[in-house]
Order: C-alpha cells, then sequence, then structure tokens
C-alpha cells in the first residue's frame, strides 16, 4: 500500500531557479525593515535615481495558469 496521498504522487516537479530580485548595490535592513544603498545608507525609497525591488517575472506556471496546456 503507497502511503502518499494521491495529488502527492502526480504533482509535477520543477526545479527552483535561483534569481537575486534585490536592487543593485543595495541592502535590507532587517533594524529599518526597508532597501538602503550599500554605499550611503540613505533608504532607497527616497533617492529617486535608483532602481527599487524588482517583481517575480520568472516564476513557474502552476496549477489553475495551465489551463490551456
Amino acid at each position: 500500500m503507497d502511503s502518499q496521498h494521491p495529488l502527492i504522487q502526480r504533482a509535477q516537479r520543477y526545479l527552483r531557479k535561483k534569481v537575486d530580485l534585490s536592487p543593485p548595490s543595495c541592502f535590507y535592513s532587517d533594524t529599518i525593515g526597508a532597501w538602503c544603498l550599500t554605499e550611503t545608507g540613505e533608504l532607497l525609497v527616497e533617492t529617486p535615481n535608483h532602481q527599487g525591488p524588482r517583481t517575480k517575472k520568472n516564476d513557474i506556471e502552476t496549477g489553475e495558469d495551465q489551463k490551456g496546456e
């Protein structure tokens, strides 16, 4: 007798891609709770010339997203 649930048995597996979504030349401060510039320590939101965090454009389409397949 197989102990795995049928949904787990039939689930597709995908390799996880390592994509760095952090803004260039920035670090996330847990203390402040915001992205800061590495060079100056300024808040990224307060500097109009820098690009903010990117969204996940490389996410894998699963479940409801695969209606056409």
